[in-house]
């Protein structure tokens, strides 16, 4: 039981803190095939192909595509030459080639030796010599012309372990311990392995100056020289009865990396001394590795049993990762003598400062560690609990109350210090070499994370919910005479405060504020607010480092502000690891310089290390992967030909990458349509355009890292016809139509135009004939108004000349009865005859004749022709009825007596046969 706690205590005291690369990992739901990966190689363009027990693997940065199996076999190898992939499996090897689709095809070359195939063949290695393509099996070697095109082999049965190639040299590991040297298709022996030296498979071999360097599975390392194998003794060498070593290659820097069994990857130095080991525990995904490559970019692939992973091993950034819990979350760092001690939520750490150690807990402090301070020679710790000072590796408490933020020196006051903690602020004073409470200050009760001193009695309190209070302290440091909040500071939350070139800043979404002492205003700085820009900003934390860096803390990197060459002159630079990867928690950030440019970053499950030094802005391109037509099935267009899609094919999605494979180097996408301005895609590396219109376009497609720009840009030219409707043919044909069309308007118009002018015409003749006949009813109206006229003068004349007759007949006849009364003149006398004369005159009659036909013309004549009997006394006394001349006034004018008037009258409708009830004036009249 004492052991178990022993034991236990051991492991709770101390953490194995190795920091390793950064991990890209990939597990088999990413790539989408099995979980058995066999070899890794890449082409010139930086794609990633992996040898899958489902098939060929490609990666190009942006994502995964499976290409399975030509024969449904397991993919053991793989080669990468020219602009071909080679690869080995069960009974067959070939090579795939891209077509212009931008998509992989697999020749077989193991077709032109079908026949001569051993039975159960694999294909384990593949490697390139002059113009030929070696295939190795454990039975024979294949030898393909990459000229000729032609397959020959050399066979050595079940005794092929393993080909290697160096300088442009064949070397063959034998299963009976050779190991040869091909040349002119003969074997030079190099040497051969006794059976005392136990090495019955050799995974690598790597060139010395005099040798060779031999990797075994189970039996470590072994060197050759001048034709002598000798055991190369490693420091390591105990360690290596206990690995399984399956795969081992030197990387360029000449360490080595070997891939274990079940103990993850051992990575050596030159001189084969231990550096480091990655594995489950501290984040391999899979402690089986069967291969390992090391990649254009330094990086180190490793196919495992169980996914992929890629090590940034030439990384400026370290990480240690917390997987197991023990560690917790970084709050604060510092470099104190040779050590750096790293406090989290867990409790201190320490560890030596050169050295990839274990991590040492402190012992006496336990839980939220808030801040590490140093002065002088003393190492003081911000508590949850209280303050501590740290001696060795044992924390001695100096005060109880709850939680100390930080500290801060007072000026000219060498053995003073200045707490902020959770309700206030205190004093604590150094007494015999160590550090006790002296007491609170009275006057400010609030919380006190953030604080600055500008002088030897004003103290800058900055609360996020409330503001920047400025504090004056009194001379015997117990109490503040004067506490005020400064309304230039607007808050806000994570606002930071911290001094800075002898300069106090206040910080927060809005931009970086400098105070002004004269007026004791903050100020914002134009320069200083680039550290962050609103879209960017998580946290005002601002923290100024000892090399007089100013860092801030951002979405998408960690920015930090610098004096350049130029007096006066300072510069932004920007560390791309995303807020996500670092989980800091918000105005929590940390970043400490440890040594040099090396600076210790805290995270939420651990911490990363950053040397500035090895920091490079290395070159990238970006590559068009594929061109698809959206809902098309398998519809697949060329990506180096300019394509010319339908009217219907109007909707397409472009693939592209960049192949980068940084954990903290993020792609982004920018692209242009035309003449447009860059457009950002984020870090999406596929663009869908949903419905464009016909005609041509040019889409440029370039990739960021930071503000790096890709050495190239994707530039694709492509057309979308009209549809048939907006032809050429059919726009002339509109045309004709239109012209068509135009002439048989216009031929219509101009015949409606016409008829409407005949019509008008007709119209305005018909009215001119209407307002003829009007003027001519007009002119027969005025004649007939003339002529009634007239007829009424005649009329007159008419009356006139028969009332003059009547009256002078009446005279006449009143002369003639008074002579007969009066006289005795007789009646043949000439008075009478002369009297008479006058009475019948046909002067008269003639006279009035000639008035009734100017008045009532024709009249007589129409009567003589309906009664053609009638004489001319009838005819007369018609004309003197049809005057509507009473009997009376008839009588003068006839010279007779009224009673002979009605006998007359009685003979004229006697003689015109009226009937009796008809009205022989009313007949007349109507003649």
């Amino acid at each position: 039981m004492k052991l178990k706690i022993l034991f236990f205590l051991l492991i709770y005291s101390t953490l194995n803190a190795q920091e390793i690369p950064p991990i890209l990992k990939f597990q088999p739901e990413d790539y989408q095939a099995e979980n058995q990966n066999w070899a890794i190689v890449q082409n010139k363009e930086k794609f990633i192909f992996v040898a899958n027990n489902e098939g060929l693997l490609e990666y190009n940065g942006g994502r995964w595509k499976m290409y399975p199996s030509p024969n449904n076999t397991i993919i053991r190898s793989l080669l990468s030459h020219n602009n071909r992939i080679y690869s080995g499996a069960y009974m067959d090897f070939g090579f795939w080639t891209r077509n212009k689709n931008g998509l992989l095809k697999y020749t077989s070359l193991s077709n032109k030796i079908k026949n001569n195939f051993i039975e159960d063949e694999n294909i384990w290695n593949i490697k390139q010599f002059d113009n030929w393509i070696l295939f190795q099996s454990f039975y024979r070697i294949y030898f393909y012309n990459i000229d000729t095109e032609e397959v020959s082999y050399k066979t050595d049965f079940n005794n092929y372990y393993k080909i290697f190639e160096i300088d442009n040299n064949i070397y063959i590991f034998k299963k009976n311990g050779e190991l040869v040297q091909l040349q002119n298709d003969t074997e030079k022996i190099i040497a051969k392995f006794t059976q005392q030296q136990k090495v019955k498979l050799v995974l690598n071999l790597f060139k010395i100056p005099n040798g060779f360097i031999v990797l075994t599975r189970n039996n470590g390392f072994f060197k050759i020289e001048n034709q002598s194998i000798s055991k190369w003794e490693l420091p390591f060498f105990d360690e290596f009865k206990n690995y399984q070593i399956f795969s081992g290659i030197q990387l360029k820097d000449k360490t080595f990396m070997l891939g274990t069994i079940s103990n993850g990857i051992i990575h050596l130095n030159e001189n084969g001394g231990f550096m480091n080991r990655i594995d489950q525990t501290n984040g391999l995904s899979n402690n089986t590795v069967l291969n390992l490559f090391e990649d254009l970019d330094g990086n180190v692939w490793s196919a495992l049993d169980n996914g992929i992973n890629c090590l940034n091993v030439q990384s400026y950034i370290k990480e240690f990762n917390d997987d197991d819990g023990h560690f917790g979350t970084t709050y604060c760092s510092i470099k104190f003598r040779d050590k750096i001690y790293i406090g989290t939520n867990q409790g201190l750490f320490y560890k030596s400062l050169n050295k990839n150690e274990s991590l040492k807990r402190v012992q006496g402090i336990k839980g939220q560690v808030w801040s590490l301070f140093k002065k002088g020679e003393d190492l003081l710790c911000g508590h949850t609990s209280g303050s501590f000072q740290i001696v060795n590796d044992r924390a001695i408490q100096i005060t109880e109350f709850s939680g100390t933020w930080n500290f801060k020196e007072i000026p000219k006051q060498p053995n003073l210090l200045l707490l902020g903690h959770y309700s206030g602020m205190s004093i604590i004073e150094k007494k015999n070499n160590l550090w006790q409470l002296i007491n609170k200050i009275s006057g400010f009760q609030n919380s006190a994370r953030f604080f600055e001193i500008t002088n030897e009695n004003i103290v800058y309190v900055n609360h996020e919910y409330k503001g920047v209070y400025k504090l004056v302290l009194d001379k015997n440091y117990d109490k503040f005479i004067k506490n005020e909040i400064l309304t230039s500071a607007e808050k806000g939350k994570g606002s930071g405060l911290e001094k800075h070139n002898n300069n106090l800043l206040y910080s927060q979404k809005s931009g970086v504020f400098v105070l002004n002492e004269s007026t004791d205003k903050f100020e914002k700085d134009s320069i200083l607010s680039k550290l962050f820009s609103e879209n960017e900003y998580i946290s005002g934390k601002l923290i100024s480092d000892k090399k007089n860096r100013l860092w801030s803390f951002n979405k998408s990197a960690i920015s930090y502000l610098e004096k350049g060459p130029v007096k006066d002159k300072v510069s932004i630079k920007f560390i791309p690891i995303q807020n996500y990867l670092r989980k800091s928690t918000v105005s929590f950030e940390n970043i400490t310089n440890i040594f040099n440019d090396t600076y210790l970053v805290g995270k939420t499950n651990g911490y990363l290390f950053l040397d500035l030094s090895e920091k490079q802005d290395f070159t990238h391109e970006i590559f068009l992967n594929s061109i698809t037509i959206k809902n098309e099935a398998n519809s697949k267009v060329s990506i180096v030909e300019k394509a010319t899609f339908t009217d219907q094919q109007n909707s397409l999605i472009f693939k592209f990458s960049s192949p980068v494979y940084n954990k903290y180097e993020f792609v982004n996408y920018q692209y242009k349509l035309n003449n447009s301005d860059w457009i950002s895609l984020g870090n999406q590396s596929e663009l869908v355009f949903e419905n464009l219109s016909f005609g041509n376009y040019d889409l440029q497609i370039r990739s960021n890292i930071g503000k790096q720009i890709s050495n190239n840009t994707i530039s694709y030219k492509f057309k979308i016809n009209p549809p048939i409707y907006f032809t050429n043919t059919a726009i002339a044909l509109y045309i004709l139509l239109i012209i068509l069309v135009g002439f048989l308007v216009h031929k219509q118009y101009k015949k409606y135009y016409r008829k409407q002018n005949k019509e008008l015409m007709k119209e305005n003749l018909r009215q001119f004939e209407i307002q003829k006949i009007q003027a001519d009813k007009e002119v027969i109206r005025l004649r007939n108004e003339k002529l009634s006229q007239e007829v009424e003068s005649k009329n007159r004349e008419l009356a006139i000349s028969t009332m003059s007759i009547i009256k002078r007949n009446e005279f006449l006849n009143s002369i003639k009865k008074e002579l007969k009364k009066t006289s005795n003149i007789e009646e043949s006398s000439p008075v009478y005859k002369l009297i008479d004369k006058n009475l019948n005159s046909t002067k008269d009659w003639n006279f009035f004749k000639e008035a009734f036909n100017n008045a009532d013309k024709d009249f007589l004549k129409r009567a003589k022709k309906l009664h053609p009997d009638l004489t001319h006394n009838n005819l007369k006394f018609c004309a003197y009825l049809r005057l509507n001349l009473t009997s009376k006034e008839i009588a003068p004018l006839l010279n007779i007596s009224v009673k002979s008037v009605e006998i007359r009258r009685y003979r004229l409708r006697k003689k015109l046969n009226l009937p009796h009830e008809t009205n022989l004036t009313d007949y007349i009249l109507s003649i």
